[in-house]
């Protein structure tokens, strides 16, 4: 985990961190999905509320402030009961994001959906906003549909195929406008190399 991050990316990062330039939950959602991931043990194991403004500043100070989070020092039987209770809930994501890229981009059809959709703008517009938010809260909290959340869920995926090979990307900025464009230039992306391949 600290190997891919390179000291001038976390100088930044700190220094944004430290300025309140970024939040906790977005200095560590901008690190990628192994520190989320590792936040989301991290939580489980010490009873905070995935999104808890207090543990996760706790959690970014072990990390900062010590070698990283010492999961390796949790009892091995919590350990072994999060790893059955993520392979209880069954992994979600179980396609790279160049697979999903590589698989949207032969279909016509929801390409030209993806453009003129409003809904799939504002599901992915939440999701960068709640990394580790549900399905249902989604639905719920945008009113939209739960079967019109689980066809655009994925794509902030299709951006990262599209736009960074498969790499985190995170928009200049959260808002309606930059998330539409953002989405427009990975189904125009698509679309050249679907006619170009």
């Amino acid at each position: 985990m600290n190997e891919q991050r390179t000291s001038v990316d976390m100088k930044e990062l700190n220094e944004k961190l430290d300025h309140e330039e970024i939040t906790n939950m977005q200095y560590i959602t901008l690190q990628g999905q192994e520190l989320i991931d590792e936040y989301k043990k991290w939580c489980s194991v010490f009873g905070f509320e995935e999104g808890d403004e207090d543990g996760t500043e706790q959690f970014i100070n072990e990390i900062r402030y010590s070698d990283g989070a010492d999961n390796e020092n949790w009892p091995t039987e919590v350990i072994k009961e999060i790893d059955m209770n993520n392979n209880d809930k069954g992994e979600e994501r179980q396609f790279t994001s160049m697979e999903l890229f590589n698989n949207w981009k032969m279909d016509a059809k929801k390409l030209k959906a993806l453009k003129i959709s409003e809904n799939a703008i504002r599901i992915t517009l939440w999701r960068y906003q709640n990394p580790l938010g549900a399905k249902a809260t989604c639905a719920k909290t945008l009113d939209i549909t739960r079967n019109n959340v689980k066809k655009w869920w994925d794509v902030r995926y299709f951006i990262e195929g599209a736009l960074a090979d498969g790499a985190h990307v995170h928009p200049i900025r959260l808002e309606y406008e930059v998330i539409k464009h953002t989405i427009l230039e990975a189904v125009e992306k698509a679309e050249r190399s679907e006619t170009i391949g």
